[in-house]
């Protein structure tokens, strides 16, 4: 057996093969094309949503700074309002209604005593808003009671009670 004979099958599987390898390779090169036009896109939206997410980031940076400084503004606001004169006497008397709510509540004869005598006190102020009494009158009758009688003192108070009687 010669060598070209023995050769021929050889190159016939070997020019098959080269032959299939091109086709594989062509066919292959058909699919990468989309492949990379694909790739291609992805990065560029990868790109497109990276700078929408830095956009909405140095947006939120700035939405917080600006918050930050509302809210230093408005700290300085309520330190203000704070010392504003009338202050210490709106906490004075935040204090004294809790303070009284804890003795209606512990103490067990101060609450009728309490409500007995917070209705007179705004009986007297409804008097003096609606012009019965004067104010005059409420700072010199206290001294007048000094020489008084009991009666008295109860019908200096009550002046309506007299026109009942009459």
């Amino acid at each position: 057996m010669d060598l070209d004979t023995a050769m021929q099958p050889f190159l016939i599987g070997l020019g098959i093969g080269l032959i299939l390898c091109l086709v594989i390779y062509v066919r292959e090169g058909m699919k990468r094309g989309p492949l990379k036009k694909e790739i291609k896109s992805l990065k560029t939206h990868l790109h497109e949503k990276m700078e929408i997410d830095a956009e909405a980031t140095h947006s939120k940076l700035r939405e917080i700074d600006g918050l930050r400084q509302e809210n230093e503004n408005l700290r300085i606001s309520i330190q203000s309002l704070a010392q504003k004169p009338g202050r210490r006497e709106i906490v004075n008397l935040h204090i004294y209604q809790k303070a009284l709510s804890i003795m209606t509540e512990s103490a067990h004869g101060f609450a009728p005593m309490w409500q007995k005598a917070l209705r007179q006190a705004e009986e007297e102020v409804e008097a003096f808003e609606k012009g019965k009494t004067s104010f005059l009158k409420k700072i010199v009758s206290p001294m007048t009671y000094l020489g008084s009688s009991s009666e008295e003192i109860k019908r200096l108070n009550n002046p309506d009670d007299e026109d009942k009687e009459n």
